[in-house]
């Protein structure tokens, strides 16, 4: 009896010592009950519908939330809610193309590199493999832009956004890059560029032979066992999976990319994914491209090492004395701070706003997801506090995770005073460029049939007839991120216009028919120069309008200027403007 109960008590001693050791071996919790409260005061302070999260552990152990709803009828999010990952797709093309050049090296490709290309690496001239397509307006960048200056942002060639169009296809936005002025020289500063991509996704499936989307499904996705993610936004909505979006204020707005631009829009944006298949992902990145469960490699290390490794400065100093210089590989950046790296990057459309990270050294992956655009600060709220509870850091100053979609710089100021001296249908007319296609500028007073649907549906938001609109030219313009834009003067010259692109829903959407526009964060705003020759018209007016110039930002202005003087030329707006609309005719 006594040694039955000594062996119930040693029994007992041995569980509890077990039980203590396995507790000491298991990573912290990071999903606790404060952390949950935490997302929650976000989420309403931040106004944000629905949010889930997905964290990897250093044994690869993972844990998944979900807040929030996913449907205007208020089903809740889960972890299994799908979300567009926007530019956190552009890790998933790097890695594919990696994974092209291991084929190649091996011998395991089935379509033959030029016959004067020897090697398919990172060094390899884009011209070599596509000499038929590949063509910039600068000579030199032309011959000796490689993949990874394609896929690192240092083309020279700014974002050139609003070029494309949604019927476009990525052979024919390849071909229309010729047709796009650079800003810098090659390799001189990072310029952020989705359609180097667009370009790098038609490359790959140039050369896999397949469609770039079953490539990556191939090589990654079902490797991975990531069998809820895809670039179908049909498949993903098929068993209701895939969230609705709202914009940053609340309103709900179309799923922004659907099948029919799939294509467009799979290398630099399209990826649809959830919590669950995205630790899955960060799981093989923290393992060194190994799939932990069944020991392959999926991403060879070298692969891993070249696209996580900075080779472009996105910024030069940090913002802390903690912080380093942030980096940028190729659909990576890098920051570290404390000496702690951080490799990440985030996405913003429409929509959805998304980050996804690691921090190599600490084995910690995070990924986080949203169904509203512009929530990129509360997402990085979000990851400063897990990184605190993991790795016991205090980053109350840490400012530095690069933001991948810059907030516009301009502000819509109209001018009081004389105010716009050239009458303002002076610039209405058609306007014509080869990277930019057709434009129509209708003025209030227009009359052409094309301008007067234009205002008819302008006039449900703005009383375009109006004392404040008297100097406003509205236009249709629909692009990947825009149906339409305004052209409002803001002096002090007659020259002088902010264009502002948007996105018209006159007749709202979802179960709001209230109407309502929406803009992308970033690039919806930019600065405007009318070219107006002085003369003796027929109207009596003396003045002529045969152009205007869109202008960039000011370092991307002062960067056309270095290139123009680096070539002995002399410059005016013209020569300085990102984009130079031509009058081609009246409205």
């Amino acid at each position: 009896m006594l040694r039955a109960a000594l062996f119930v008590l040693l029994a007992a001693f041995t569980r509890t010592v077990l039980s203590q050791q396995i507790s000491f071996n298991l990573p912290k919790k990071l999903i606790t009950s404060q952390l949950s409260r935490f997302i929650q005061d976000l989420i309403a302070t931040e106004h944000i519908p629905g949010l889930t999260l997905g964290l990897v552990h250093s044994d690869g152990q993972v844990e998944h939330g979900a807040w929030g709803r996913k449907d205007e009828d208020g089903s809740s999010t889960t972890v299994d809610t799908s979300f567009i990952l926007a530019s956190c797709s552009k890790a998933f093309l790097s890695a594919s193309m990696g994974i092209l050049m291991e084929d190649f090296a091996q011998g395991k490709n089935v379509t033959a590199l030029p016959p004067h290309v020897n090697v398919f690496d990172w060094d390899t001239k884009v011209v070599d493999l596509l000499p038929e397509e590949w063509r910039l307006q600068d000579e030199w960048a032309t011959k000796k832009v490689n993949i990874r200056d394609m896929l690192s942002h240092v083309s020279g060639i700014p974002r050139h956004d609003y070029s494309p169009v949604s019927t476009n296809s990525p052979h024919e936005i390849l071909l229309n890059l010729r047709n796009l002025r650079p800003t810098y020289e090659l390799r001189e500063k990072w310029s952020y560029n989705n359609l180097m991509y667009i370009s790098a996704a038609h490359l790959i499936s140039v050369y896999s032979g397949i469609p770039y989307t079953d490539f990556v499904n191939k090589g990654i996705f079902i490797p991975l066992n990531m069998s809820s993610t895809t670039y179908s936004p049909a498949e993903a909505a098929r068993d209701n999976d895939l969230t609705q979006s709202w914009t940053p204020t609340g309103r709900r707005i179309p799923t922004w990319f659907s099948d029919a631009t799939r294509d467009l829009n799979a290398g630099p944006g399209g990826v649809i994914s959830n919590a669950v298949d995205m630790t899955k992902w960060l799981n093989a990145l923290l393992n060194k491209g190994v799939h932990k469960d069944t020991n392959t490699t999926v991403i060879p290390g070298s692969v891993l090492d070249a696209v996580t490794t900075s080779h472009a400065i996105v910024s030069g100093r940090g913002t802390s004395p903690h912080t380093s210089i942030s980096g940028y590989g190729m659909g990576w950046s890098r920051v570290s701070y404390g000496g702690h790296e951080f490799v990440s990057h985030s996405g913003g459309i429409p929509g959805f706003s998304t980050m996804v990270g690691f921090l190599p050294a600490d084995d910690l992956g995070i990924v986080v997801l949203a169904n509203a655009d512009a929530k990129h600060d509360a997402e990085i709220k979000l990851i400063m506090r897990i990184i605190r509870d993991a790795v016991g850091l205090d980053i109350s100053d840490w400012e530095d995770v690069p933001s991948l979609t810059p907030k516009a710089s301009l502000r819509l100021q109209k001018l009081a005073g004389p105010g716009l001296r050239t009458p303002i249908e002076r610039f209405a007319g058609r306007y014509w460029d080869a990277g930019y296609g057709n434009l129509t500028l209708c003025a209030p007073k227009s009359t052409s049939p094309e301008c007067r649907e234009v205002l008819k549906t302008f006039s449900i938001f703005d009383d375009v007839t109006s004392e404040e609109n008297r100097n406003t030219l509205y236009a249709a313009y629909p692009t990947m991120w825009s149906s339409h834009l305004r052209m409002t003067y803001v002096g002090p010259d007659d020259e002088d216009f902010v264009l502002s692109f948007t996105s018209l829903f006159p007749e709202g959407y979802g179960k709001d028919s209230a109407p309502f526009e929406t803009s992308e964060e970033g690039e919806a705003e930019a600065e405007v120069k009318f070219v107006i020759n002085l003369g003796v018209e027929s109207g009596g007016y003396g003045v002529k309008v045969v152009a205007f110039c869109v202008m960039g930002g000011e370092e991307e202005q002062e960067g056309r200027k270095r290139l123009l003087r680096s070539a002995g030329a002399g410059y005016s707006i013209l020569d300085v403007a990102e984009a130079v609309m031509t009058r081609v005719g009246d409205e």
